[in-house]
């Protein structure tokens, strides 16, 4: 899942969208895995300097939470993704 994620994130056409929007319809293949999604948070929001931010989310479905960190280039309105990883929901978490 992880890898099948990670070639349709390379294979994205440039003005795609949103890297998260990508995401969520790229989860969506893997529905009979992931459960339903229930909703999306963000965790942190850090300048890395004048141009570039780094903002962490997690995407939680029934199943898992994807928890990425994506960079942003304000200076050609860019996005690239730093750390991708899979790990139990937050719901089973606190159970």
């Amino acid at each position: 899942m992880k890898l099948a994620l990670t070639v349709g994130l390379l294979n994205r056409k440039t003005g795609e969208g949103n890297t998260l929007q990508l995401v969520k319809r790229l989860m969506n293949k893997f529905r009979s895995d992931v459960g339903g999604f229930l909703g999306m948070r963000q965790l942190e929001e850090q300048i890395l300097n004048r141009s570039h931010t780094l903002q962490s989310f997690a995407l939680d479905f029934e199943h898992y939470t994807l928890n990425l960190d994506i960079v942003n280039n304000r200076t050609d309105n860019t996005e690239s993704i730093n750390r991708l990883e899979f790990s139990a929901p937050a719901s089973m978490i606190a159970a």
